[in-house]
């Protein structure tokens, strides 16, 4: 698995035990996004809505390969994640997806 935290950063949390501030985090990756005071929900809502307008099929490939991917050796990695993400490449909402491209519409996709 993959580190998260630069191995001396990491270090020196353990060994402190200080706190790191949240656009500290975000620096160095360990935090998506930084939200004003307050608005925590509201920026993880506009999150999720942003993934929401995306093909089912596609976003759980996505989600599958991201989760399996870290431990993958390079010279297997592409032929892993064509296999998984072939299920989304060859669903109707990929065509939709195609289809709604080309008539300038927004795609109507139902997970299928």
């Amino acid at each position: 698995m993959r580190e998260r935290l630069p191995r001396n950063v990491a270090m020196e949390l353990a060994l402190t035990g200080d706190s790191m501030p949240a656009r500290r985090l975000a620096e160095l990756g360990l935090v998506n996004a930084v939200a004003p005071a307050g608005s925590a929900l509201k920026a993880a809502l506009e999150l999720a809505e942003r993934i929401a307008v995306n093909a089912p099929i596609s976003v759980q490939v996505s989600k599958r390969i991201v989760a399996e991917s870290s431990d993958w050796p390079i010279e297997e990695a592409f032929a892993k994640q064509a296999d998984i993400a072939a299920a989304a490449l060859v669903s109707e909402d990929a065509t939709e997806g195609v289809r709604a491209f080309a008539e300038k519409r927004q795609p109507e996709f139902k997970g299928r």
